[in-house]
């Protein structure tokens, strides 16, 4: 798996929510900002699951009542973790927030 990329199971099959710039834009303006987005994830908001998986999918606005169902059978509990890193890797510019105590590799730019 890509850096950045999430695995959940939705529909009963693997499907891999990739970080883009367009789904990122979609959902801060659908939810305001990143921090209200996780929020409702937090508190397993239906609609923010469902927008959260169908743009990290890439997923047309015709897919909305698919995906909806998808999501509601997989269960917004189940998938909220997977769904609050792929927001936090959103906010991230698409990479994984860097572990606590992680060093910057030798040689790259502006390592201590």
């Amino acid at each position: 798996m890509l850096e950045g990329h999430v695995e959940i199971t939705i529909g009963g099959q693997p499907a891999t929510l990739v970080p883009s710039l367009g789904a990122a834009m979609a959902l801060c303006q659908r939810h305001e900002s990143f921090g209200a987005l996780l929020a409702k994830i937090e508190a397993l908001d239906l609609i923010a699951a469902v927008d959260v998986v169908r743009f990290g999918l890439g997923r047309r606005e015709s897919e909305q009542d698919a995906t909806a169902q998808q999501v509601f059978e997989a269960g917004v509990l189940d998938l909220m973790p997977r769904l609050a890193r792929f927001v936090f890797i959103l906010a991230n510019g698409g990479r994984p927030p860097k572990d606590e105590g992680e060093v910057e590799k030798p040689g790259t730019p502006f390592a201590g």
